[in-house]
């Protein structure tokens, strides 16, 4: 008793110190921030993560903050392969979604479980588990779309404002979306993991976070090159580099390294794959990341088997090993084993490689790849005959042979099976497609109906508003006509008057005398005189008195005249002082 007390009292002092060295940096850091720092040194120290993110309980948190701690504690065990742990937290997640109403805490329990499934390299588990979590976020996520349009729905600008942000829990959305890549990338649909890469980068920069932006770039970069070709590849690849070193964080560092290898792989140039894996080495240890390390032995090894360099292939394997094993990560252990397998078979240790080939096809067959199953065994019975093992290689390949009939008749009946669910849904989609075409051409028939009684409606409506126009235009025309007859009278007066005397001017004159000339020759004959007057001396006036005092002069003289003459005589000004 007294020492399980002693060792709950030292486990407790040492949360404690844990606790007190890391929170004095996070002064400035939301929650948010401190648990995904916590999350990335969960993956190679658990219990120091652990010990933390129990300090960061609050009494009376909100349901949000209770779940995002709940899911990363759940995380930490996940990756760290606590799988019976992981799973407790798990259940916690789902009753604390429906407890509190947390929707999204229950797409976070898929993902822990997904973790798990990942972690045990059931990547068929980890992958479908991974898609109901990200199914589970997009409604909180206006930036998680799928594949068919990345960077959000319908290729919409996707919100990004801090409300938006605190809504989705992106971080939990982008490793759902590394799992679906990493599942596509194992059973070789590379365009499908590009497109996730490419999903995970876009919500990464949607949120702003450099460090999963340069991470998927630099995935997204040997994807590209796997899928699409070299040079669609570089730039990303540049990209990834100059966020990798800008961020001047090692772990990132060495995902460029690693992206770099698979590409420089890929095109068969084996030196340059050792070398940059060489480099990554010291940055992965710098970086305090042990599991990091192991993962860039395993691409090392790769690149020193497939160089016959056996002794260093099994050294680099055997090195990478034991982190992954302490972790519980049969994903990268079943790689190593298969590297240091492969190695011992070189080094004619063919009894100590076919103990390793039985835990490579141990992990297989728990990760259902039956088709990478029939690789191993096809790359094993190479190694055999290499090394001479002639009985033992001829076993192998019919093992292979087995297995690549199972793995074709699996994938005839998975093919057929598709096929005959594919028919099927098509059958019900045109089914559904006629019945609405019908219901479409129904409420077209209605809506028609409708429109036709509109139509008639406008037509009577601007028939009548035709009629009163029609009228109204015509009442303005005879006005305007009126104006204009008007009009002409005053001009015609105007033109024929002296603005001065107002007496007819010599138009007026010339006008009345072609009319009394035409009635004078209808009526044969016509009379009358015309008398010129004229002032004399009428300049002296103008220069002496001024030219006010000259048309003074005229108008007397124009109002003597007419009252001198007969009503129905004409006095003209003719032009000047004559008249």
């Amino acid at each position: 008793m007294r020492c399980t007390a002693a060792r709950v009292v030292l486990r407790r002092a040492l949360a404690a110190c844990l606790v007190g060295l890391v929170l004095p940096a996070w002064a400035q850091s939301t929650l948010p921030e401190r648990i995904d720092k916590l999350l990335r040194q969960g993956y190679d120290r658990p219990d120091a993560a652990l010990a933390a993110l129990q300090a960061l309980d609050l009494p009376h948190a909100d349901a949000a903050t209770e779940g995002q701690l709940l899911l990363a504690r759940a995380w930490v065990l996940a990756q760290s392969g606590r799988e019976t742990e992981a799973m407790g937290w798990a259940g916690a997640l789902r009753t604390h979604a429906s407890r509190r109403g947390d929707t999204q805490s229950e797409a976070a329990a898929s993902l822990v479980k997904a973790l798990v499934a990942y972690n045990a390299a059931q990547l068929d588990v980890a992958a479908t588990l991974a898609r109901q979590a990200r199914d589970g976020f997009q409604p909180y996520c206006p930036a998680l779309g799928d594949e068919a349009t990345p960077g959000g729905r319908s290729g919409a600008v996707a919100d990004a404002s801090p409300a938006a942000l605190a809504r989705c829990d992106y971080r939990a959305a982008w490793q759902a979306l590394q799992i679906l890549q990493h599942h596509a990338v194992r059973t070789g649909a590379w365009p499908r993991a590009s497109a996730q890469a490419r999903l995970a980068r876009d919500l990464a920069a949607w949120a702003g976070d450099d460090y999963r932006l340069a991470s998927s770039t630099a995935e997204l970069a040997w994807l590209t090159a796997r899928s699409e070709g070299f040079d669609s590849a570089w730039p990303l690849l540049r990209q990834a580099q100059r966020l990798a070193q800008r961020s001047a964080d090692p772990v990132l560092r060495v995902r460029a390294k690693l992206a770099e290898a698979q590409i420089t792989s890929q095109r068969g140039e084996l030196d340059g794959v050792r070398r940059l894996a060489q480099e990554a080495l010291p940055l992965a240890r710098s970086a305090g990341s042990p599991r990091l390390e192991a993962t860039v032995l395993s691409l090392l090894s790769d690149a020193y088997a497939k160089q016959g360099r056996a002794a260093d292939a099994l050294h680099a394997a055997e090195r990478g090993l034991p982190i992954v094993r302490r972790h519980a990560d049969r994903h990268t252990e079943m790689v190593l084993t298969h590297n240091a397998g492969l190695a011992k078979i070189g080094l004619r240790r063919s009894a100590e490689g076919l103990l390793d080939l039985a835990r490579v096809e141990e992990l297989v067959r728990g990760a259902g790849l039956t088709a990478q199953h029939a690789q191993v065994l096809r790359e094993y019975d190479e190694a055999m005959s290499a090394a001479g093992d002639a009985r033992g290689a001829l076993a192998l390949y019919h093992r292979e042979r087995e297995l690549s009939a199972e793995a074709m008749r699996q994938n005839r009946d998975a093919t057929l099976q598709q096929l005959q669910s594919r028919n099927h849904r098509e059958r019900q989609q045109r089914d559904i497609d006629l019945q609405a075409r019908d219901n479409q051409l129904k409420a077209s028939a209605l809506a028609n109906r409708e429109l036709m009684r509109s139509v008639w409606a406008v037509a009577a409506l601007v028939l009548l508003l035709s009629v009163m126009m029609v009228a109204l235009w015509y009442r303005r025309l005879r006005a305007t006509h009126r104006q204009l007859v008007c009009s002409q009278a005053q001009l015609r007066v105007q033109s024929e008057r002296d603005p001065l005397t107002h007496l007819a001017n010599r138009r007026h004159f010339l006008s009345v005398m072609q009319t009394s000339r035409t009635l004078g020759a209808a009526e044969r004959g016509f009379e009358g005189a015309m008398l010129l007057v004229d002032i004399d001396h009428f300049k002296h006036v103008n220069d002496g008195h001024g030219h006010a005092a000259g048309d003074l002069v005229l108008c007397e003289v124009a109002r003597r005249l007419n009252e001198a003459v007969r009503g129905d005589d004409l006095v003209v000004r003719w032009g000047g002082e004559e008249f």
